[in-house]
C-alpha cells in the first residue's frame, strides 16, 4: 500500500493524511473502486471496434487479450469471430469480464486466466496480441521488458500487437482535473472523487479516485487508491518495441479526441506493430 500512497496528490492526499475513521487504501482495480473504474470504461465502446478489426486483417483468428480488466475489448473481439485468452491478475476485473461475456454470449468463443502478464507462458501462439485501456502505460523498466517478453513469446511470425498510449502533447504543461460522480451501491450513496495529474517533464500521469459511501443508519466508509501511468513518446516506444523483434507499421490517432486534445482520454493513439522475427 506504500505505493499506493506515494500516488496521491491534491486533495487525495490531503483525505489520505487526514486518517479519519473507517477510511483503507485499496488497490487500484479491485474492490468498491476497482467496480467502479470497470463500469466508467466500459461506457467507452470505439477502441474496442478499432480493436476487432485491426487485430486479423485476413479473418478471425487468435487472440491474445493481457491486462482483459472488465472484458471491453475482449468481448468485442469475441463478438467479431475471434477466438480470445482474455488474461488479468484481478479476481473482480476478471469476473466483471466473464459476466459481459454472458451477456454478449460469447462464453464459448472465450477462456479466461488470471495470472501475471510479466511471467504469463501460455505455451501457445497467438495471431493477435492486443493491450488496451492504456495499460502499458502501467508498466516501465523491468517490469515492461517483462510484459513484451510476454508478448513476443505468445505472438506469431507476422503477428500483430495491438495497444493504446497517451504520448506527451508538444509543449505539453503540467495539468491536473478532478471531478465527482455520484453513486449508489444498493442501500449505501455517496460519491467518488476522481482525478488526473499529468507531469509530461516527468512521463509521468497520476490517477486518483477517492469513495465515500453512507449507509441508512449515517454510518460512512471511505477507499481511496491511486496509480501511475507512464508517458513515452511514439519515437521511445518505436525503439523499445525493436528491441523485442517488434516493428510498429501504423499509428492511429483516437477518433473520438477532441480539438483541443485537453483531457489525458482523448490524447491517446493507437499503434499496430508486427512481429519481425
Amino acid at each position: 500500500m506504500a505505493d499506493i500512497a506515494q500516488h496521491l496528490f491534491g486533495p487525495f492526499a490531503g483525505i489520505g493524511a487526514l486518517d479519519l475513521p473507517n477510511t483503507e487504501l485499496v488497490e487500484p482495480f479491485d474492490g468498491l473502486l476497482g467496480m467502479f473504474y470497470t463500469k466508467i470504461v466500459n461506457q467507452a465502446g470505439h477502441d474496442n471496434a478499432w480493436f476487432a478489426e485491426q487485430a486479423a486483417p485476413a479473418g478471425p483468428g487468435r487472440v491474445l487479450d493481457l491486462c482483459c480488466g472488465g472484458g471491453r475489448s475482449a468481448v468485442e473481439l469475441a463478438r467479431a469471430g475471434h477466438e480470445v485468452t482474455a488474461v488479468d491478475i484481478s479476481p473482480i476485473q476478471l469476473a466483471a469480464a466473464q459476466k459481459r461475456a454472458a451477456e454478449f454470449g460469447v462464453t464459448d468463443r472465450m477462456a479466461f486466466v488470471r495470472a501475471d502478464v510479466t511471467t504469463l507462458d501460455l505455451g501457445r501462439a497467438f495471431d493477435a496480441v492486443v493491450i488496451g485501456g492504456l495499460s502499458v502505460t502501467l508498466f516501465d523498466g523491468d517490469a515492461r521488458t517483462a510484459l513484451l517478453d510476454t508478448v513476443a513469446r505468445h505472438l506469431a511470425p507476422g503477428g500483430r500487437l495491438l495497444f493504446d498510449h497517451a504520448p506527451a502533447q508538444p509543449d505539453e504543461q503540467e495539468s491536473e482535473k478532478v471531478f465527482t460522480v455520484p453513486i449508489r451501491l444498493r442501500e449505501r450513496t455517496g460519491f467518488v472523487l476522481v482525478g488526473t495529474l499529468r507531469r509530461p517533464g516527468l512521463r509521468t500521469q497520476f490517477t486518483n479516485m477517492s469513495a465515500e459511501l453512507t449507509d441508512k443508519e449515517c454510518r460512512t466508509t471511505r477507499q481511496l487508491t491511486g496509480f501511475r501511468f507512464w508517458i513515452d513518446s511514439t519515437e521511445r516506444v518505436k525503439e523499445e518495441l525493436a528491441r523485442h523483434g517488434l516493428s510498429v507499421v501504423a499509428a492511429h490517432r483516437d477518433p473520438e479526441a477532441g480539438a483541443e486534445g485537453q483531457s489525458p482520454a482523448t490524447m491517446r493513439e493507437f499503434l499496430v506493430a508486427e512481429r519481425v522475427k
